[in-house]
């Protein structure tokens, strides 16, 4: 799935350097989940500082592997 998160300099960064991501569910049973991102892009407004990251985001189990 393709998600996308917007933010300044600093938010992104720090999204763009991990390449794994924890999603807390309030309702969802596991209460954790665990996604790689692939293929990043990062695009940034031309006058204000705003930036928007998107990639792919495929779920993995315990282990590491994609689910």
């Amino acid at each position: 799935m393709k998600i996308c998160f917007h933010g300044t300099a600093d938010e992104i960064s720090l999204v763009a350097g991990r390449p794994l991501l924890l999603l807390l569910t309030a309702r969802d049973l596991p209460r954790m989940r665990v996604f790689e991102l692939y293929h990043p892009r990062i695009h940034a407004h031309p006058r204000l500082e705003h930036y928007r990251l998107c990639a792919l985001m495929t779920e993995t189990t315990d282990e590491g592997r994609t689910a």
